[in-house]
Order: C-alpha cells, then structure tokens, then sequence
C-alpha cells in the first residue's frame, strides 16, 4: 500500500517533502459551501495542507468548514475548475483565517497535497485544468469505492498515457454529473474492481458518444448499497465499439425506443435509415465502410440484422433495428439520465464531419 502511494506521488511530479511550502495565488478564489450566491474571497496563501483566506468571517477555532475552491473570474459554468473540500479553523488573523485542509476519510494525506499542490502552482490553462480534473476525479472515485478506490487512483497516476488518462478522468467526471441528480449521490457506491474495468477499458475511447456510453455504463454500476454487478456483462460490448459504431448504435436504440412495445419491451417498427442519412450519422460516404460497422453491431448481437454483402446493387436503405440485447445495453447505459435524439438535415456532397447535421446529443 504504502508503495503504491509512493510510485503515484512520483509520476504526479512531486518528491515527498517534510514541509508544505506556502505559495502565493491569483488565480483562484474560495467561497463557503457550494453555494454559487455565496461571496467569494481572496486566498492570501496555500499549501498543500491548508490555505489563509482573506475575508472578515472569524469562524470559530475549530470549526469545520465546507469550501469551494475555484478559478477566478472564470464564468460560473465552469464546474471543471470547481473544488469541493473540507477545512477546519486553525487560527485567526488580522486580515483573515488560516484553514487546514481535511482530506476525505480513508485518502491518503499526502496524495490529497499533492493533488492540491499541483492544482494550484500550475499557470498554463490546460496544466491546471488536467490537475484540477484529477483532483475531481479522485474525490468522486474515492466516494464511490473509499479507501479501495486505490487501483483506479493507481491506474490514473501513471499506468496510462496522457491521452487515456484524459479520456478516462473524462467518462468518470461525467458519469459524476450523471449521479448528480439523484437524491442519494452522496451515498453511492460501486465495486472497485468493475470502476476499475470500466475506466481502464473505457479510457481507449476517443469520441463524445462512446464516452458517454462508458460514463453511462459507470453511473449505472452505483447504488446506495455497492453490490451491483450488472455492468459486468456489457463492458466486453463497448471495448472495441468505433465511434462510427457508437453512433449507429446510440442512433438506433434512440429511434427505436420511440415505438417500445410495453408487453415485449421490443421496438413496434423497424429503424430505417437511407443512404443518405447514414452517411450524415456516420460522417462516411463509404458504403463498404458503414457495412462492415454493420456486420460488427449485427455479430456483436446489437442489432437485428446483417448487411446484404451478396447484392451487387446500390443500398437503398439500412435496416439498423436494434437487438434485444442492444436495447438492454442501450437502457443500462441510458438509466434516466440521458437524452438521446436523432435529428433531420440535408445530406451533403462531400464526406460529412461527424457532428453535422445528422446528430445524436446525449446529456
């Protein structure tokens, strides 16, 4: 354990100190609570242990106080540069308070300043950001899993390159805002071991749509009790899904659950799409292309049916009526948080961008 936390501490940039260096911020801010009304005040000083605000509350000595910390003069729709925390009143000064920070129960104290210290020393916009996210992330993970939490906290220190990491800090981040809206949030958890699997596999996904059916697939892994497994059958279904292959997918699970049978929970039509608003979902004038993407969902089991590979005629249409199998992972990922559509447009003569006019917006 103890090694572990060392390697992390390491590939984070940071040697261990004896002594948390106090450093002067411009860039960020401090308000009470996570109420957005709530004054802001100046932070004099920080460490990786504690922080002097400068305001004119005197709290008591003692008193345990929750906090946001945040970038300053950043609109208030920036919640990635938005740090929750607990702190309590250490001592009172003429211009201010000292606070010292209380690391969740169970994180280890010195991986939480480190976190803090590289979330506030780094100027450069994209630095801070990464750092600021990290921090999020091991918040969320650590309330999700406490102190087992520690394979995935590992995995994200280092065993990922840049780009996986980023994309793994991005599914947990949104699978967060997910939970967001349930009464419990605050009382969810999930099995390490499959948080873990979830990010690892899911971090290879470059794409907005495949993201969101990971993050999906994370929030619906949650309970107040911890215990549920059910994820465990679809993680192996996403790990080689292309971003075209997400987009037919989440296309045709979105239309399909339009016309759900309530007896059968299978769709009462069949999803049809034409040449042209194939191209437009996928962003490829390849037909070849989109029918291998369609033999792949078909042997994968998530639609119905195959493409015809033995006409020599042009595709007048595309059958991509989802499976029964689709449409349970499609709903897993789904649960009550998200929102698909699939909307109308002109097709274009060229290849089109993915997220043109035929689009999926999934929230």
């Amino acid at each position: 354990m103890v090694g572990n936390w060392k390697r992390i501490l390491r590939r984070l940039g940071y040697p261990e100190t004896p002594r948390a260096d106090r450093l002067t911020t411009s860039c960020l801010a401090a308000r009470q609570g996570d109420n957005r009304a709530s004054l802001t005040a100046s932070i004099k000083n920080i460490s990786s242990t504690g922080l002097y605000l400068l305001t004119e509350e005197r709290w008591p000595l003692g008193e345990l106080i929750s906090l946001t910390l945040q970038g300053r003069e950043l609109p208030e729709d920036h919640p990635e540069f938005q740090i929750p925390m607990q702190a309590r009143v250490c001592r009172h000064g003429e211009d201010g308070i000292g606070l010292s920070f209380v690391p969740p129960l169970g994180l280890d104290a010195k991986l939480w300043g480190v976190l803090v210290r590289n979330a506030v020393i780094l100027t450069n916009l994209k630095s801070a950001l990464s750092a600021f996210r990290t921090l999020q992330t091991v918040l969320f993970l650590h309330r999700l899993c406490h102190a087992a939490a520690e394979e995935s906290i590992v995995m994200l220190g280092g065993e990922l390159d840049e780009s996986r990491t980023e994309s793994a800090l991005d599914i947990a981040l949104r699978a967060e805002k997910l939970l967001a809206s349930n009464p419990d949030a605050d009382r969810m958890r999930a099995l390490p071991q499959l948080v873990a699997s979830i990010l690892k596999n899911g971090s290879w996904a470059i794409d907005d749509v495949t993201k969101q059916l990971w993050a999906g697939l994370l929030a619906a892994s949650c309970s107040v009790e911890g215990t549920d497994e059910s994820s465990n059958a679809f993680v192996d279904l996403l790990i080689h899904i292309t971003p075209a292959q997400s987009r037919i997918f989440v296309a045709a699970c979105s239309k399909a659950m339009e016309f759900i049978s309530g007896n059968e929970g299978l769709p009462l039509a069949r999803t049809i799409l034409t040449p042209e608003e194939m191209f437009r979902l996928t962003g490829m004038n390849d037909i070849s292309r989109i029918a291998m993407d369609m033999a792949y969902l078909f042997h994968a089991g998530l639609i119905e049916k195959n493409f015809d590979f033995t006409s020599y005629l042009p595709a007048e249409s595309f059958d991509i009526t989802p499976a029964r199998l689709g449409l349970d992972l499609y709903k897993h990922c789904k649960g009550d948080y998200a929102r698909h559509y699939l909307s109308e447009g002109k097709a274009k003569e060229d290849s089109p961008a993915p997220h043109s006019d035929l689009d999926i917006q999934w929230y």
